[in-house]
Formats: C-alpha cells, structure tokens, sequence
C-alpha cells in the first residue's frame, strides 16, 4: 500500500474532541508547509451519496484547517480500521487512482476531502460502530470516527482530493 500503512511511534496519550479521538506524533518536513496533524484539523463525515446508490455508501470525510493553521496532506490514509464494540474487523480495502495522488494544502476555508466507497451488497452486512485510519500526510496520527452503516465488502479508497471551499 504506502508508507502510512504500518502505524509506528504513536504517542501513548490519546487526545479527544467532539467525537474524534487522536493519537499524535510529529513528522519534520523539508519543504514549507508541513504535513497536517491531527491537531491542526478539524474532521468531519457525511454521506456522498445521500443513500441514493443502490450498490455503494460513499463515506466523504472533510478536512478542514483549525483557525491559523496551514498544512499539507497527500495520498492514501493508512492503517483503515472498522470497530465493532472497540474490537476491529479485519479489511483490506481496495485502492484507487493512486498514482494520481497530489500534494493538497489545507488553510482558511479550503478543505481537502477522502472518499471511502464502501459496498452495500455482498456478503452478510458487518455491524460497527467506528471507523479509523491515519492522516494523509507524512504524519502517522489517527483519526477515529463514529461510522453505523456496517461493512458488507472491502471498501474503496482514492486519494485526498481539493481544496474545496
């Protein structure tokens, strides 16, 4: 996958805000903007679809910078982990346009945004509860997400894509 996929060096302390929980670490980076941490942003979720697409949920999570912050994302998240009860259910989620992946800078009200495509039918629906995965970005904090909907088949994931604002 890439380089986020092993999630190494966490600091112990997890942090919580309105519903997202984060574990962070600090990352330098040669150029000047540096990659985004989770405490730079602010995370959001929300339905693509609206329910409409009879075959995939499409899970759209927003990033948006916190006031004064300007930092870069990039790529794939790592580590995608869905939660039942706080124990994770295996996944290997496909990928998508990956070597399309461009650097995104997140600042004001410019928001850069994942898509997860997750399948609606298939096997037995999974039942969660949360969703998590680590920033796309050189950095390797978690995000963690409340997520209902269930898992029927492997998800979908594309680059970060935006700004959009």
């Amino acid at each position: 996958m890439n380089r986020n996929t092993v999630v190494r060096g966490i600091t112990a302390a997890a942090v919580a805000f309105g519903g997202l929980a984060v574990a962070t670490t600090g990352v330098a980076h040669a150029g000047g903007v540096t990659p985004c941490t989770a405490s730079e942003l602010n995370v959001t979720t929300g339905d693509g679809q609206q329910g409409q697409d009879p075959l995939f949920r499409q899970l759209v999570v927003e990033f948006e910078a916190k006031d004064g912050a300007h930092c870069l994302l990039k790529g794939l998240p790592g580590e995608l982990t869905f939660y039942k009860d706080g124990k994770p259910i295996p996944v290997t989620p496909k990928v998508k346009d990956a070597d399309r992946a461009k650097d995104i800078e997140v600042r004001g009200t410019e928001t850069a945004t994942l898509i997860l495509d997750i399948p609606k039918n298939g096997a037995p629906v999974t039942p969660t509860d949360e969703v998590s995965f680590t920033l796309p970005s050189e950095n390797i904090d978690v995000i963690r997400l409340p997520y209902t909907a269930g898992l029927a088949e492997p998800p979908t994931i594309s680059p970060v894509i935006g700004p959009t604002g």
